[in-house]
C-alpha cells in the first residue's frame, strides 16, 4: 500500500489495530497457483492467521486444502464456511474424541504423527465403519512425525490397520529456510522415498504434502526473501512426476498482507536516549528472528502534521507493557517524530494476529485453581476456548 492509502486507513481506525490487505493475500495465492501450474496443489496452514479463512477472502477459490492443528482451528474453519472435505486435520496431539469430532464434521483426511495416532485413527475408522485417509508424517530431527523406518513399517503392516487408507506422507522440517539448497535436497529425498517405496514395498505413495518453509524477510536492509518460490518449482515438478504434490504454507501466504498500526502516545529522553512510547506493544507484534529488538522491522511513519525541516534523530520505540523487554525497535531514524504520529509495521500478517502466545493455535487457555490451606482445591477460572478470539463472528 502507498503512504496515502495508509493515511486514509489511519483516519478510520482506532489504534492499536491490525489491517489485512485482501488484494495482497489473494494475489499472493493466485500468483503461486499460476506459477505452480495445475499439477501442484496449494494448502493454507491456518495457524499463520486464522482470520484469512473468512469467506470474504474467498479462500475456497484459492486453496485445495486447509491444514488445521487443533479442534479450535477446525471449529473456526467450519464456522467460516470451509468445506470439511477440504480440511487436513494435523497436529501431534489428537485424541480419539477429537478425531471422531472431526470425522463427524466431515473431515476425511488426517495426518498420523506416531504409532499411537495410527491406532487411534484406525479405531475411529472401525467405530464409524469407514476408511480414513491418512498421511503419515516423516520425522526430521524433531518431536513431529515418525522415523522413516517406522513409516515404512506402517506401510508394510497396513493390513493390521484395516480401516486406514495410507494415502501418502507429510513432510515439514521447519520455517524461514534461507537456503534454497536445503529445500531442493528435501524434494529430492521425497522423490527417492516415493520411488524406493514403490520398488521395495510395492506400494505407491499417492500424495506428498510438503511444507516448503520458504522464508519471508521482515527487516530493513535485508533482501526480500532469500529463497523465491520460482527457484524450487522445477524440483517440485520433478516430485510431481511420481506422485501428487501439495505444498503447504502459512507464513508465505499471510505475512505480506498484514499491517500493524500503533500511535505514539509519549515522547521523552532518558539518559540520552530518545524514547517513543506507543499504544501497542510486544504482546501484539511478533516477527520471527527478532532478537531483543536489534533488527528494525519494515515500517512507515505517518506524521500527524506536516514534517518540518528537523534533522533525523535516533529513537527507541516501546510499547505499553510494563516490561523493559517491550521494545518494538531501537536506534531507528525518524524525522520529526512526535505524539499522535502513527507507525505502521509491515509484513505482520502471519503469527502476530494471535495477540499473545496463549491464543496461538486456538487451543484452550488453562484452568486456574487455588489449593486452600485445608487441602481443598477451588477453581478460580475455568478454561477459555480461544477460538472465540481468532475468528470473525
Amino acid at each position: 500500500m502507498t503512504t496515502e492509502e495508509f493515511t486514509g486507513i489511519a483516519r478510520k481506525i482506532r489504534t492499536p489495530a491490525y489491517v489485512l490487505d485482501e488484494a495482497e493475500f489473494v494475489n499472493r495465492a493466485k500468483g503461486a497457483k499460476k506459477l505452480l501450474g495445475p499439477d501442484i496443489g496449494i494448502c493454507y496452514s491456518m495457524k499463520a492467521n486464522p482470520f484469512l479463512t473468512y469467506k470474504s477472502f474467498d479462500p475456497c477459490g484459492l486453496f485445495e486444502k486447509f491444514e488445521v492443528c487443533s479442534p479450535g482451528e477446525l471449529h473456526i474453519c467450519i464456522r467460516h464456511g470451509i468445506p470439511a472435505e477440504m480440511i487436513l486435520f494435523s497436529g501431534v496431539n489428537k485424541s480419539i474424541g477429537e478425531i471422531e469430532e472431526a470425522y463427524d464434521a466431515g473431515v476425511r483426511i488426517f495426518t498420523a504423527e506416531s504409532r499411537k495416532q495410527l491406532k487411534a485413527l484406525d479405531e475411529t475408522g472401525r467405530k464409524k465403519q469407514r476408511l480414513l485417509d491418512v498421511l503419515i508424517r516423516i520425522a526430521a530431527d524433531s518431536q513431529f512425525g515418525m522415523d522413516e523406518e517406522d513409516v515404512l513399517e506402517a506401510i508394510r503392516k497396513r493390513a493390521e490397520t484395516p480401516f486406514l487408507r495410507i494415502r501418502g506422507v507429510h513432510y515439514f522440517t521447519g520455517t524461514q529456510k534461507r537456503n534454497g539448497g536445503m529445500i531442493l535436497k528435501e524434494l529430492a529425498y521425497l522423490k527417492d522415498f516415493c520411488l524406493k517405496t514403490a520398488k521395495d514395498q510395492g506400494f505407491r505413495i499417492e500424495n506428498v504434502e510438503y511444507g516448503t518453509g520458504l522464508d519471508v524477510e521482515y527487516f530493513e536492509g535485508n533482501p526480500a526473501g532469500a529463497t523465491e518460490l520460482e527457484e524450487i518449482v522445477p524440483a517440485l515438478r520433478e516430485l510431481a512426476s511420481v506422485t501428487t504434490v501439495t505444498i503447504e504454507m502459512g507464513r508465505w501466504f499471510a505475512a505480506t498482507c498484514g499491517f500493524y498500526f500503533t500511535k505514539v502516545v509519549d515522547c521523552k529522553q532518558n539518559s540520552g536516549t530518545n524514547y517513543a512510547v506507543t499504544d501497542g506493544g510486544m504482546n501484539q507484534l511478533h516477527y520471527d528472528g527478532q532478537i531483543r529488538s536489534m533488527k528494525i522491522p519494515k515500517h512507515v511513519h505517518l506524521s500527524s502534521e506536516s514534517i518540518g525541516a528537523a534533522e533525523e534523530k535516533k529513537w527507541t520505540v516501546c510499547g505499553s507493557i510494563c516490561s523493559t523487554a517491550d521494545i518494538l525497535c531501537r536506534d531507528v531514524s525518524f524525522r520529526d517524530l512526535k505524539e499522535n504520529d502513527i507507525l505502521v509495521f509491515l509484513n505482520c500478517g502471519a503469527y502476530s494476529f494471535m495477540e499473545a502466545s496463549s491464543t496461538f493455535l486456538s487451543r484452550e487457555m488453562p484452568q486456574i485453581w487455588v489449593r486452600r490451606e485445608n487441602g481443598d482445591a477451588e477453581l478460580l477460572r475455568d478454561c477459555i476456548y480461544t477460538e472465540q478470539f481468532n475468528g470473525r463472528d
